[in-house]
């Protein structure tokens, strides 16, 4: 059973402590949010569905972009490296502000439609298979760390 209180700056802030699982808190505008989101978080916990969303919630498209281009791109050859500096920036234009946890494949493929309709089609990347990393992304919310599989296999 979640625990709902209200905090000192007037928001209403559940919690969720059970066994086997890590405490979760959200903070929220009203009770009635509080408790639907309690209700709703611990009806998937009991399912064994629930997926920690936080840091994917937290993360930009544009700041998981910076983080690969720091730490994945420069273990790769040079010419690699200035081919992915270029894709990233029509990408981070356009998809950049979207925290991945909204980030679906729905809004990948709009862009991507976009992008093939105006004729445009990154270096090296056919039918824009070049933005296929946001799909390894959508699926992969609310990971914490990178997936398993390198997402250099996907620019």
């Amino acid at each position: 059973m979640a625990t709902i209180v209200r905090a000192p700056s007037k928001a209403w802030k559940a919690v969720i402590r059970r066994k086997g699982w890590p405490t979760i808190s959200k903070s929220f505008r009203t009770k009635r949010d509080a408790e639907d989101w309690a209700r709703c978080t611990e009806d998937e916990m009991i399912r064994g569905v629930h997926i920690r969303r936080s840091s994917s919630e937290l993360t930009t498209v544009n700041a998981a972009l910076e983080r690969y281009l720091a730490e994945v791109t420069p273990l790769k050859r040079p010419s690699t490296q200035r081919a992915e500096k270029m894709r990233v920036k029509p990408i981070t234009e356009r998809l950049g502000s979207y925290s991945l946890a909204t980030l679906s494949s729905d809004i990948v493929a709009k862009y991507r439609d976009k992008r093939l309709a105006a004729g445009k089609e990154c270096l090296h990347c056919p039918s824009g298979a070049c933005i296929a990393w946001a799909s390894v992304l959508c699926g992969n919310q609310g990971m914490g760390a990178w997936p398993k599989e390198p997402l250099n296999n996907y620019l």
